[in-house]
């Protein structure tokens, strides 16, 4: 399992502390997973200071943050809701935008299901320095709706009560006329009131 760092720089300047993820202890092959529930262009900080970075023709260097949506939790944090932020900068930027290639993507998307996993080490061009971690991105497409689109998927059918036997109740009569009137067919009135279709249209029709 990857780490969680403490809150970042904006975080602590926010309302909300959202925790980032960290790949220091991991292995290669380790990855992980969330929905997509924000975007975000954030200026890059120094890992040591906390002060914005800039290029050296005096523009800030910018970075994408990601906030997802996991079904990680940290018990020693207050009231965490699993939400962890990735920031994309340098070969990680890189790998998002190859990602969205092979997703066929022209975008990021609130909703996409969203991977990132430590697929790979180099040695540092700088001699002491740590071996320089490769990553890779995978994306999965929105959902509009995870519940309605698992039933759509499955190729479900609405939980329907079974149809009672013989003529509607009064009630159900007059709930009967008032779905006709805004427009139900006789099926789908039959449906809501778990009744037989042709008992709605007995009630329907005298």
């Amino acid at each position: 399992m990857v780490d969680v760092n403490l809150p970042s720089v904006d975080d602590l300047l926010s309302s909300v502390s959202v925790p980032s993820i960290s790949f220091k202890n991991a292995k290669i092959g380790d990855s992980f997973t969330g929905t997509i529930t924000a975007l975000d262009s954030v200026q890059v900080r120094d890992f040591a200071t906390g002060d914005p970075k800039f290029w050296d023709d005096g523009k800030p260097q910018m970075q994408v943050q990601v906030t997802l949506d996991t079904s990680y939790t940290d018990p020693e944090l207050d009231e965490d809701d699993g939400s962890r932020r990735v920031y994309l900068f340098g070969q990680k930027l890189a790998a998002a935008r190859q990602a969205l290639k092979e997703a066929g993507a022209q975008k990021f998307e609130i909703g996409m299901g969203f991977t990132i996993t430590l697929s790979a080490t180099k040695p540092a061009k700088t001699k002491g320095f740590n071996d320089v971690k490769i990553y890779s991105i995978t994306l999965t497409p929105a959902k509009s709706n995870a519940a309605v689109d698992a039933l759509l998927e499955a190729g479900a059918k609405p939980v329907v009560k079974a149809a009672t036997a013989g003529k509607l109740s009064d009630e159900q009569k007059a709930k009967a006329l008032k779905l006709d009137a805004a427009g139900f067919d006789a099926s789908e009135i039959a449906e809501t009131l778990g009744a037989s279709e042709e008992d709605v249209l007995a009630a329907l029709t005298f």
